[in-house]
């Protein structure tokens, strides 16, 4: 009978060939099995549990009205939910133009919220609500302070969104200082308003243009340094009266029209 002979015994770069091809196999399986375990004890453990939750962006609603509606908890497994449907849950809460979901750090989750811009308050049932930017009225107080004007006489429609936007486009180092606007309107003329500053002047208009003159109120005002507080009229033209002439017993100069002193237009109109 004929003996059979193994090459590979026969030639050694052979048999080292398939011992290094063996070897390989090994490590290969080898690295894939510690790879599955470390995947395995990494979900088993606590560094795959969400250690905090953050919000950042959060005036209108409390940062746990948030979470809650995120339906993400501490504790919960880090991948285990999906950032859209939770940036979606957290978008369909009152006031929220836009909120996204983040996984951060090892262990963390923030939660960005992009709300409407409380534009004014308005009073209701002895609350003060805030009117958004996109002219809703928000159910509840803001739980912190709101930096906007008070509107006083408006009824929640197409007049109040139409003040809301003026107010909307003006500059934030204008409209911080209005405190309060008066609704003035009547049939005659529905769109007057007047708009108590901050800084001690009242000051009269019409809704369509107020925030374009309005811009230009620091510049009106360092005009009138040496005239003291009174009443500055954009209705028509460019005006200015003293307190003591509009409520007091000052009368008005004659031959002035409308009254008081004219107040170069910063806009050159």
């Amino acid at each position: 009978m004929d003996k059979v002979i193994d090459i590979e015994e026969r030639i050694p770069s052979l048999r080292e060939k398939r011992k290094r091809r063996t070897n390989r196999n090994f490590i290969f399986l080898l690295i894939l099995f510690l790879l599955v375990l470390a995947v395995l004890l990494y979900f088993q453990s606590p560094l795959s549990k969400i250690e905090s939750i953050g919000v950042r962006g959060a005036v209108l609603n409390s940062e746990e009205d948030y979470i809650r509606a995120s339906e993400i908890s501490e504790g919960d497994p880090l991948w285990g939910f999906r950032k859209s449907e939770a940036g979606k849950r957290v978008s369909s809460m009152p006031g929220v133009k836009e909120a996204r979901v983040e996984r951060t750090g090892l262990r963390s989750v923030v939660i960005r919220v992009d709300e409407w811009e409380p534009a004014a308050l308005i009073e209701k049932d002895g609350r003060f609500l805030p009117v958004l930017a996109n002219g809703d009225i928000f159910s509840e107080p803001a739980p912190g302070p709101v930096p906007a004007p008070i509107l006083t006489g408006f009824e929640s429609g197409k007049t109040m969104s139409r003040m809301v936007r003026e107010l909307d486009s003006l500059p934030d180092n204008v409209r911080s200082l209005i405190s309060e606007v008066l609704s003035g309107g009547d049939e005659e003329d529905p769109d007057a308003i007047t708009a108590y500053m901050a800084d001690g002047y009242e000051v009269r208009g019409v809704i369509p243009d107020f925030a374009e003159k309005m811009a230009y109120y620091p510049s009106i005002v360092s005009q009138l340094a040496e005239e003291g507080k009174g009443v500055i009229d954009l209705e028509v033209g460019l005006y200015f009266r003293p307190y003591a002439e509009v409520y007091g017993d000052g009368v008005p100069p004659a031959g002035e029209g409308k009254g008081g002193t004219a107040v170069e237009d910063p806009a050159g109109e």
